[in-house]
């Protein structure tokens, strides 16, 4: 004759008390897993920001950048007192300038890493002028190399500092 379980709810209590026991670790491992992963956000671009333009190098001639999300992995970038407004895809693709005054404009920028870029600003079509910018190790600055596209050897070095 098989064995039979005891009967009465103590039995079937126990049951299940022992059956949520086992599920509890793992559907709180489940929930914690879940919530890690909400939490955890990309790393923001480090481009992103309020910038100004050193003083020493505005020269009385001051310079604001606004560089923010676009979405889509792309970044708007906003010159204040140019009143420009472009977004690009740091893809090296022409980019307009949707700003007041930048009608024929065009700005390409290529990523060259994730703290520096390449660009080449063009007027009515043809390239002007052209640069790299680069992150500070601290990423509190960064310096704009750029130069005429008709004079390369001539080249400005300026800084802009975070705000």
């Amino acid at each position: 004759m098989a064995a039979s379980a005891p009967s009465g709810s103590l039995f079937l209590d126990r049951l299940h008390d022992e059956a949520s026991m086992s599920k509890r670790p793992t559907a709180a491992l489940s929930l914690a897993v879940m919530l890690l992963a909400a939490c955890q956000r990309p790393e923001p671009n480090p481009w992103f920001g309020l910038w100004s333009l050193r003083a020493e190098d505005a020269k009385g001639d001051p310079e604001t950048l606004v560089y923010r999300d676009a979405g889509n992995a792309a970044m708007r970038m906003e010159s204040v007192e140019a009143r420009s407004i472009i977004v690009t895809r740091f893809d090296g693709a022409p980019s307009p300038d949707t700003g007041p005054k930048g009608a024929g404009n065009t700005l390409a920028v290529k990523a060259t890493s994730p703290t520096s870029y390449r660009w080449t600003f063009s007027v009515a079509g043809k390239p002007f002028v052209q640069g790299e910018n680069t992150l500070a190790a601290d990423r509190q600055s960064f310096t704009e190399v750029s130069w005429l596209v008709e004079k390369p050897g001539d080249k400005v070095t300026l800084v802009y500092e975070r705000q």
